[in-house]
């Protein structure tokens, strides 16, 4: 049900985004969009999961604490070191936050929290593994490269469309490179609170998609802004997602 609603919600948004725009109406929907999304990626970080080894009955993501703890920790994490970088402009620059993404907390939109659950959910879906330290430490490397990667499609489109503004010139279409460096160590390190990643081919299948979609949306809207580095970033990123699942499902099937 999770994955319906958010593809529904982001099939209507895509409509609107690449044409008229959302409407000022209809603003609260960026927010909602956010979360619905860190919803679909909990929803396949936990799919694995669903079954209680005891009683083999369903036990929804929800009511298990590592999806609280996880949840929580990404949650506030995200919002305390955004928090921090509104007020002190470290460390991702001087930047501050319009209400198009909902009410604000403390002059962060509450949803972004939602965003950086997202973000690093999806990303470590990607990565796959995380079953013990070392697991997770090459895990939260390839998680903090691709949450790069999106940060370098998403930022600049949201810059170009105010969703929040940088107050300070140059770096990539007026975004810091201090910011995607954050957002690498950022995602990395929240990365190690994701349970193991299932292992299993639908789901990575899924996560692919998931993630392919996210940047051809904000790679179309900076086609559309001649935001051409951004919009070719997104296209090497759907193409490496495409061949890291190939790769993965070949290592699969190879060793049965």
């Amino acid at each position: 049900m999770v994955q319906l609603i958010y593809w529904i919600w982001y099939s209507i948004g895509a409509i609107l985004l690449l044409t008229i725009g959302v409407p000022d109406a209809l603003s609260f929907s960026n927010g909602l969009f956010l979360i619905f999304y860190a919803l679909c990626a909990i929803d396949l970080i936990f799919s694995n999961n669903v079954k209680n080894q005891l009683s083999d009955q369903s036990v929804s993501w929800w009511k298990k604490p590592k999806f609280w703890v996880m949840a929580v920790v990404i949650w506030t994490g995200g919002m305390s070191v955004e928090w921090v970088g509104v007020h002190t402009g470290w460390p991702f620059g001087s930047y501050h936050y319009s209400y198009l993404f909902g009410p604000h907390l403390f002059a962060v939109p509450f949803t972004l929290g939602f965003a950086w659950i997202a973000v690093v959910g999806n990303s470590a879906l990607l990565s796959g593994g995380g079953a013990g330290w070392k697991s997770k430490a090459i895990r939260a490397i390839k998680t903090g490269a691709w949450a790069l990667m999106m940060d370098l499609v998403l930022d600049p489109v949201a810059h170009h469309r105010e969703f929040w503004s940088w107050e300070a010139a140059g770096g990539f279409y007026g975004v810091p490179w201090t910011n995607f460096m954050s957002w690498f160590v950022m995602g990395g390190l929240l990365s190690l609170f994701i349970p193991p990643i299932p292992n299993n081919p639908v789901v990575q299948r899924k996560a692919k998609v998931l993630y392919q979609m996210f940047i051809l949306l904000f790679g179309l809207l900076a086609l559309q802004a001649g935001l051409y580095g951004s919009a070719s970033i997104a296209a090497l990123g759907i193409l490496l997602a495409e061949g890291r699942h190939q790769y993965v499902v070949r290592k699969q099937v190879s060793a049965f």
